[in-house]
């Protein structure tokens, strides 16, 4: 029974004068079905036992950041290959048709981009991007990975076999069994700073204006729809308190349990996977999604 989520959708639209309307809120759990793992549900990263990087065990060692590129040599190409699913496009079909005002999204795979949403906040950055840490400039994270794959040919060669099953993690790395990365060159940027991925990793920083821009379309919202997320972390958990301690019209669709929970009434709380849900709501609606991926502009 989908009408305690249309109805809310449509609620959300009424109220939109003198506000910007219905703004999503999604985690990882809008992703799963474009074959990207979560964190937290029984098939997530934590349950094959990955312990994500840290923003200080990144940047203090030089070892740990061999790990990690050595890692995205076997996940980034799966997790940048990934196509948006039905959730992304039924979600950018609600925006064009002016049922949802904006999107912000703990997610850094540029799915929801991909799948037509316009108006989109990346709260936790981006995947497809590198910046170095000194001179803050950026550049495209395929053409660092193939800058990786050309300084550690020999490397790839003798530890990473083609044939080799892929475990893809979470964070778009992949599982390895090798454990010395003694060999394993990671080139520096050209003024010698270190390239990290423009994302905030465990125990790093939002980026300030991403923070206030997120806080500043949460505010001017009539009502907030979570998707996909366990809002375990803060930053996506006091967007969600802030929005109910201003008695805005809050709503969760979630397959598990959320750490705002006990934030929202029960019949608000809806466990349904976002993309059947989402494709509904517009079946019944009569709004077109796309048949197939929404090509970048």
């Amino acid at each position: 029974n989908l009408d305690p989520l249309t109805d809310f959708i449509l609620d959300a639209k009424q109220r939109s004068e003198g506000s910007q309307g219905l703004l999503c809120l999604t985690g990882a759990g809008f992703s799963t079905e474009s074959g990207i793992p979560d964190y937290r549900s029984p098939e997530g990263s934590y349950s094959k036992g990955h312990k994500p990087m840290t923003h200080q065990e990144f940047v203090s060692s030089p070892v740990n950041r061999k790990r990690y590129w050595a890692r995205s040599l076997r996940g980034w190409r799966f997790f940048d290959g990934a196509s948006p699913n039905v959730a992304h496009r039924a979600l950018g079909a609600l925006e064009l048709s002016g049922h949802v005002n904006g999107v912000i999204t703990q997610n850094v795979d540029g799915l929801h981009q991909k799948g037509g949403s316009k108006n989109v906040i990346e709260l936790h950055g981006r995947n497809d991007e590198v910046r170095c840490l000194s001179c803050l400039r950026s550049r495209p994270r395929s053409s660092y990975q193939e800058e990786l794959e050309v300084v550690n040919s020999d490397w790839m060669a003798q530890f990473l076999p083609a044939e080799a099953i892929l475990d893809v993690r979470a964070d778009g790395d992949a599982q390895l069994t090798v454990r010395n990365f003694d060999g394993f060159q990671v080139p520096p940027c050209s003024c010698g700073g270190i390239w990290k991925p423009r994302v905030v990793f465990f125990g790093g920083a939002l980026e300030e204006s991403v923070k206030q821009q997120a806080l500043a379309a949460q505010q001017a919202a009539a009502a907030l729809l979570v998707m996909g997320s366990s809002v375990q972390v803060f930053s996506a958990f006091s967007l969600v308190k802030s929005a109910v301690k201003a008695r805005k019209l809050v709503a969760i669709l979630n397959i598990g349990e959320t750490r705002a929970d006990p934030l929202i009434p029960q019949d608000l709380r809806m466990q349904y996977r976002c993309g059947e849900a989402l494709q509904e709501v517009c079946r019944i609606l009569g709004i077109p999604v796309a048949d197939s991926p929404i090509k970048k502009a």
